[in-house]
């Protein structure tokens, strides 16, 4: 189970250089949200276990594509140091408030596993779709 979100990681290492001479930017940026995205939805209806590893494998290739661009893209800046450190530091934060906040749904609001799918897939909707005033 922890080995599959690694798996699409290696092969998003393995492919993301093909991606962006094929695509360009473009494609690497629609196709790793795109992926994490199908990848949480299909998780939020609770699939059969089998099915769970397969999905992670494809949000695993998603995040390592995400990864890939952002730190090429940050390394590439100015000040890259101080804007790598910042980037990674905000990912050390939401790698341990993220897995709190699931537990707590699950242990305090008594929800099923999955319902933490439902923050990751309506999270990011909310922030495109509602105005910002």
């Amino acid at each position: 189970m922890f080995l599959a979100p690694f798996a699409g990681y290696t092969l998003s290492a393995i492919l993301i250089n093909r991606i962006h001479v094929h695509f360009g930017q473009f494609g690497v940026a629609v196709t790793a949200p795109f992926c994490k995205i199908i990848g949480y939805a299909i998780t939020c209806v609770a699939p059969p276990y089998p099915v769970i590893p397969v999905i992670f494998v494809l949000i695993g290739f998603g995040n390592g594509l995400e990864d890939g661009a952002w730190n090429a893209w940050i390394g590439g800046m100015r000040n890259g140091n101080e804007l790598m450190g910042i980037l990674h530091g905000a990912y050390g934060l939401g790698a341990t408030i993220g897995p709190l906040i699931s537990t707590a749904m699950i242990t305090k609001g008594g929800l099923q596993w999955f319902t933490w799918y439902y923050v990751m897939v309506c999270w990011p909707l909310y922030l495109v779709w509602v105005p910002q005033s």
